[in-house]
């Protein structure tokens, strides 16, 4: 991942059809789904709905890939926002920033147009515990000491 001992913590996945939101003019209200930076977004783009199916299917990955917890979080929690590239990855408020970060969770996007739909990835990566860390070193040592004993030619002890 980032070379830091992080480990796959979610992964989520979500195809949308972008005609489908179309109809769907509640999406554009503000504040309930997107936030007004995100709709701002999308009418600045050549093509806005396109540009909504993405953010969309990119809300719905990331809530795939978030691990089950007791907390709510909203929607507008989640803003998808790109880099000076133009590289989406999420901004987090709320409920969803703070276990982000307690649980030292990162989130990573990825985002792709064809034909019509658009394709969401979201990686959820975190820190390995400690535990997992001694486990992995100890599996090491043992593969280590295994390789280490010869194989008898005559087959295994009886």
């Amino acid at each position: 991942m980032d070379g830091s001992r992080r480990e796959l913590i979610g992964l989520g996945h979500d195809l949308q059809l972008i005609s489908e939101l179309e109809v769907a003019s509640s999406l554009r209200e503000p504040d309930v789904f997107f936030t007004r930076g995100e709709l701002r977004h999308f009418e600045s783009k050549i093509s806005p709905l396109e540009s909504m199916a993405g953010a969309f299917a990119a809300k719905e990955a990331l809530f795939k890939a978030i691990p089950a917890a007791d907390e709510t979080w909203f929607w507008t929690d989640a803003e998808l926002v790109h880099d000076h590239h133009g590289a989406p990855r999420f901004q987090t408020h709320g409920t969803l920033a703070g276990h982000l970060a307690r649980h030292r969770l990162r989130v990573s996007v990825s985002l792709s147009h064809s034909g019509g739909f658009v394709s969401a990835v979201v990686m959820v990566t975190g820190r390995t515990s400690a535990l997992t860390r001694f486990f992995d070193t100890t599996n090491r040592a043992v593969r280590r000491v295994f390789r280490r004993i010869p194989a008898d030619p005559a087959g295994a002890p009886q």
